[in-house]
């Protein structure tokens, strides 16, 4: 497997996971409180799923996007 996809597919996967994690306690801890907690069961497992799955998907649209744009154009500056 190709060096870049396994680092993008990585970080999709930190940062979907807190992101998902976010998400479930902002939703959970609505109307009082905040306290963080994990999802339990099939919820945990159906949210690793999907963030698994948008990772890769991530991981494969990144490289079909970069195999599109030729060796010959310019670089971009990157500030």
């Amino acid at each position: 497997m190709n060096k870049r996809l396994i680092i993008i597919t990585g970080a999709g996967l930190v940062i979907g996971t807190v992101e998902a994690l976010l998400y479930y306690n902002l939703g959970k801890n609505e109307n009082k409180e905040f306290s963080f907690q994990l999802p339990k069961g099939k919820e945990l497992t159906k949210t690793l799923g999907i963030i698994l799955a948008t990772s890769l998907l991530t991981a494969a649209l990144s490289n079909g996007i970069e195999k599109m744009i030729p060796e010959s154009s310019p670089k971009l500056a990157i500030a």
